[in-house]
C-alpha cells in the first residue's frame, strides 16, 4: 500500500481504528492527466542521465609541513550506490583560501577507486586549504556530486602556536517553516538553525518566541548543532520575533512573514509509517476545494505520484508505509494543478542502507612491528571490495572531517547546504540520532534539486565521461600509409593506416603515466622505418577547472599547536635528498637473456635473429619444422600434433594471450617474432595441453630496420598524464613520546585494502611509540554496502 487518505475526523479516532482503516485502502495513484504526464516526462528526462558522486578518505585533516596528504577516492553510481565503472579519469586539487590552485593531478580510477597523495612541501604555509576530487562528467550537473573538504596546514618554523579565530558575537538565526510556508490560524512546525560567524551551529542555546506584546509564548533550546524546532499557531494580527541571549548581548530576529492563505505540511513517523499532514485554513479551503494536487516522492532517480484533493476538510492525512519509501533520502513535494511546487520536505529512511561492521580486532607483535587482523562481517569476496585505513595515535587531534563515506554518498548530494559533522548521524545510529537527522532535514527546507530546473532546464551534456587520453594525429607529407605506436606502461603496440583521402588517425583509451611519451615510427616498404612528422592533438590536454563552488565549513575543533621544543619535529623534510652512485654493469645482455629464458621455460626456446626470420616465409612454414602437421589455405590455419595415431590441436599463445582461433596466425609474418617456446609435453595446461603448447613472443622494434639517417622514432610529449600511486611512508619524528606526536603524528596509511579469504583485513605496522593506536576505516563492498568506523587498539 503506497498512500492512504484520511480526513481530520477520522484521524481523531483511536490509533487501532486508524490502522485497521488504512488497511482497507489501495494504492492511490492519480490518473494520467496531461500535467502529470508532463511532470513524469520532465522528471525522467532530467534524471535519465546517470550521475557519479565522489567521496575521498583523507589520512588526516590537519597536516604538519613536511608530511604527506594521502587519500583514497571512491566513485559511485549516484542512483545505485555501486562503484562506478564509467569514468577512469579522476582529478584532485588543493586550493588555498583565495581559490588559487596549489597542486593538482590526474589519477587513474579502477573499479570506482583511485588512490594518491600530495606532499605538503614548500608551496604550503600555515593556513586553511581545500581538497577537491571530481570527474569531468560531474560538471554537467547543478547538484554537488564532487567531493570537497577543508584541511589545515601548520608550518612549525613560522609559528609555534596557532590561535583560533575570534568568533564574532553576531549570530545568524534562520526560521524555516516545515514545508516552506508559515500559515495563519493553523498549527505550524518551524525549524530553527542558530549559527555563529564561522558558520557552526551554536549548541544548547535558549531561544524565546515573543508576540507583539513582548510576551514569551514559547521557549526551547537548540541541540548540539544549533538546530531546534517549535510548534505554534500564528494569528494574523500578530508579529512574532525570537530573542536570544548570547555572549552578554540580547539579539532579536524576525520569525518571518506569516501568510494568510496557503497550505502547510508536517511529517511524523509512527509504526513504520510516515504520516504527512496537509493543512489549510478556512479562507484557503474555499479557493482550493475540489482541486487536484499532486504529491511526489522521489530520490533523484525514481519517482512516485499520488493525488491530494481537499474536499470539505481543512486537513488531509497521508499514511505511507516504509516499504514504499526509498532507502536513504526521500523528497516529498506537493505541486498544484499547473505543476508549480508549493511545499517540500526531506525524510531519511535508514532501513535499506547497508552498513557493514567490523568484529574483534586481533594483533600479534613481531619484533619491531605489529600484525593486525581486522574482520569485517558478511563480505562477498567475489564482488568488488575496497577499504582504506588511516592509523594514528590514540590521542590524535588531527582527524576530524565533517563527513564519512555514508553521509557524503547518502546525504550531502541531496541538500543545499553543507552539513556540520554529518558523520554523527551515521555512526552508532540510535533513535536520538535519527531524530536529530530529521530535525536537520526539516530545517534544510528544499532539496538540492530545483523543480524549475527539472521542468525547464534538463542537463546539457557539455562534458563527457573520460576513459583515458585520446589523440588525433595529422600526417604531414608521409610516403607511407602505415604508422606504429609503440607500447607504454598501460597500452600495447598499435598500428594505424591512412590513405590518400584520409590523412589522419585517432586513438582513444590511452593511459600514460607521468614521465611517459608516445613513440611513433612510419613503416615503408621492406619494413624500413623512418621518423615520421606527426602533429597530435590531445584530449584532455589539461586538468579541467571545477567552476562550481560550494561553501564548506572549516574544521570544527580549534587547533592549539605548541610543540614546546626548539628542535625539529620531523627528522626529514622535502629538502633532503640522497644521491645514489651510478652502477654500470657490462655484460653480454643478449646471451644472458637467452640463458635466462631457457632456464625458466618448459620445452624448447627458439630465439630469432634477422637470419632466422628470413629463413621462413611465415609462421606455418616455421612450425612445420617443429614436427607439427600444418594446413594453411584461404585464410584458415590448422595445426595438429600426432599423439598415438590421434591428431590433437596444440594450445597457442601470443604474448601470453590465449588464441581461441588459429586463423589469426594464417600467413603470419615472422618479422617481429622475438622468440618461440614449443613444449610438446603441455606442462601446466592440463587437458588443454594434451596437444602441446606453443608460445609466441614478439617485439615490434626488432622488425624495423634503421635507415642510417638518425632515429626512426618520433617522441611526442603528452600534455596530461596519470600520476601513479606511490607507497606511503610515515615521516620520522624526532620524539615519539611527545604530546606533539600523540596529537599530530602519523603511524600508517593503507589506501587500498581488500578482504582476504578469511574475511579479514590484515596488515603490518611499525609502532615506534608502543602506545595504543586508532584506526579510521572507510570502504565499500557487496555492490552497495558501506563501512565507516573508528576503532581503538589497546596493546597489553
Amino acid at each position: 500500500m503506497f498512500l492512504e487518505i484520511i480526513s481530520k475526523a477520522t484521524a481523531s479516532k483511536t490509533c487501532l481504528f486508524v490502522f485497521l482503516l488504512t488497511l482497507t485502502f489501495h494504492l492511490n495513484f492519480s490518473q494520467n492527466s496531461k500535467n502529470e504526464e508532463n511532470l513524469i516526462n520532465s522528471y525522467n528526462k532530467y534524471f535519465n542521465t546517470p550521475r557519479e558522486v565522489a567521496y575521498a578518505h583523507l589520512n588526516k585533516s590537519v597536516y604538519i609541513k613536511g608530511e604527506t596528504l594521502a587519500f583514497s577516492v571512491y566513485i559511485f553510481e549516484k542512483s545505485g550506490k555501486k562503484p562506478s565503472q564509467l569514468t577512469t579519469n579522476l582529478y584532485c586539487s588543493i586550493t588555498d583560501d583565495s581559490g588559487k590552485v596549489i597542486k593538482n593531478k590526474m589519477l587513474l580510477a579502477t573499479d570506482g577507486l583511485a588512490t594518491g597523495s600530495f606532499f605538503v612541501d614548500s608551496l604550503f604555509t600555515s593556513g586553511n586549504y581545500t581538497f577537491k576530487a571530481y570527474t569531468n562528467w560531474m560538471k554537467n550537473f547543478d547538484e554537488q556530486n564532487f567531493y570537497i573538504q577543508n584541511i589545515k596546514v601548520i608550518d612549525p618554523e613560522i609559528e609555534s602556536n596557532i590561535v583560533p579565530k575570534v568568533i564574532s558575537s553576531n549570530l545568524d538565526a534562520q526560521f524555516l517553516p516545515e514545508g516552506g510556508h508559515l500559515l495563519v490560524d493553523v498549527k505550524n512546525t518551524v525549524g530553527v538553525v542558530i549559527k555563529d560567524s564561522l558558520g557552526f551551529g551554536v549548541p544548547f542555546i535558549e531561544v524565546q518566541i515573543l508576540n507583539s506584546k513582548n510576551e514569551s509564548i514559547i521557549t526551547f533550546n537548540t541541540n548540539q548543532f544549533g538546530i531546534g524546532k517549535f510548534i505554534f499557531t500564528p494569528n494574523v494580527d500578530e508579529i512574532y520575533k525570537a530573542v536570544i541571549d548570547f555572549e552578554g548581548s540580547q539579539q532579536i530576529f524576525d520569525i518571518g512573514l506569516v501568510e494568510t492563505r496557503g497550505i502547510t505540511l508536517s511529517l511524523n513517523e509512527l509504526n513504520n509509517k510516515v504520516i504527512l499532514s496537509f493543512v489549510t485554513n478556512k479562507n484557503t479551503l474555499k479557493l482550493i476545494q475540489g482541486k487536484t494536487y499532486k504529491l511526489t516522492i522521489h530520490n533523484g532517480n525514481d519517482i512516485k505520484v499520488s493525488e491530494v484533493i481537499f474536499t470539505n476538510n481543512e486537513e488531509i492525512l497521508k499514511f505511507i508505509n516504509f516499504d514504499n519509501l526509498y532507502p536513504g533520502i526521500n523528497i516529498f513535494t506537493l505541486l498544484d494543478e499547473q505543476n508549480v511546487p508549493l511545499l517540500e520536505r526531506l525524510f531519511f529512511k535508514y532501513e535499506g542502507v547497508n552498513l557493514l561492521e567490523t568484529g574483534t580486532i586481533s594483533y600479534k607483535k613481531d619484533q619491531d612491528s605489529i600484525v593486525i587482523s581486522l574482520p569485517i562481517k558478511d563480505i562477498d569476496i567475489n564482488q568488488i571490495n575496497h577499504f582504506s585505513v588511516s592509523i594514528l595515535p590514540e590521542e590524535t587531534k588531527s582527524y576530524n572531517p565533517h563527513h564519512n563515506i555514508i553521509s557524503y554518498i547518502y546525504l550531502q548530494p541531496y541538500v543545499r547546504g553543507f552539513v556540520e559533522n554529518a558523520q554523527y548521524y551515521f555512526t552508532d545510529v540510535t533513535r536520538k540520532k535519527k531524530y536529530d537527522l530529521d530535525n536537520l532535514l526539516l530545517a534544510q527546507g528544499w532539496s538540492s534539486y530545483s523543480w524549475n530546473t527539472i521542468f525547464n532546464n534538463p542537463p546539457n551534456i557539455n562534458f563527457t565521461f573520460e576513459n583515458g587520453i585520446s589523440f588525433k594525429a595529422n600526417v604531414n607529407a608521409a610516403k607511407t600509409d602505415k604508422f606504429i605506436l609503440f607500447p607504454i606502461s598501460n597500452n600495447g603496440l598499435e598500428m594505424f593506416n591512412v590513405n590518400d583521402t584520409i590523412k589522419t588517425f585517432e586513438k582513444n583509451g590511452l593511459y600514460p603515466i607521468d614521465g611517459e611519451a608516445l613513440k611513433f615510427s612510419e613503416v615503408r616498404k621492406n619494413n624500413l622505418a623512418k621518423k615520421p612528422g606527426l602533429y597530435l592533438q590531445f584530449s584532455p590536454s589539461k586538468i579541467p577547472d571545477l567552476e562550481k563552488y560550494t561553501k564548506i565549513l572549516p574544521l570544527k575543533e580549534s587547533v592549539f599547536f605548541n610543540p614546546n621544543t626548539s628542535q625539529r619535529l620531523l627528522e626529514t623534510s622535502w629538502t633532503d635528498f640522497e644521491q645514489l652512485d651510478e652502477i654500470v654493469i657490462n655484460v653480454n645482455k643478449e646471451k644472458e637473456r637467452i640463458e635466462k629464458l631457457k632456464n625458466s621455460s618448459w620445452g624448447q626456446v627458439d630465439v630469432f635473429d634477422d637470419r632466422k626470420r628470413n629463413m621462413y616465409i611465415d609462421f606455418a612454414s616455421y612450425i612445420r619444422t617443429q614436427g607439427f602437421t600444418v594446413s594453411q589455405f584461404n585464410g584458415e590455419l590448422q595445426i595438429f600434433s600426432n599423439r598415438g595415431g590421434q591428431r590433437i590441436q596444440p594450445t597457442i599463445y601470443i604474448d601470453d594471450r590465449l588464441l581461441f582461433d588459429n586463423d589469426e596466425l594464417s600467413y603470419y609474418q615472422m618479422d617481429f617474432v622475438d622468440y618461440i617456446i614449443v613444449d610438446k609435453s603441455g606442462h601446466g595446461e592440463g587437458l588443454r595441453g594434451s596437444g602441446g603448447v606453443i608460445k609466441i613472443y614478439t617485439d615490434y622494434k626488432i622488425g624495423l630496420k634503421n635507415n642510417s639517417y638518425g632515429s626512426v622514432f618520433q617522441d611526442i610529449e603528452i600534455p596530461l598524464t596519470f600520476t601513479s600511486p606511490t607507497k606511503f611512508y610515515a615521516p620520522k619524528y624526532s620524539f615519539y613520546q611527545s604530546t606533539f606526536y600523540k596529537e599530530y603524528g602519523v603511524i600508517e596509511w593503507l589506501p587500498n585494502m581488500s578482504i582476504d579469504e578469511n574475511g579479514n583485513i590484515s596488515f603490518k605496522i611499525s609502532n615506534q611509540s608502543g602506545s595504543n593506536i586508532k584506526l579510521f576505516i572507510e570502504g565499500t563492498a557487496n555492490n552497495g554496502s558501506f563501512i565507516s568506523e573508528a576503532k581503538t587498539v589497546i596493546f597489553n
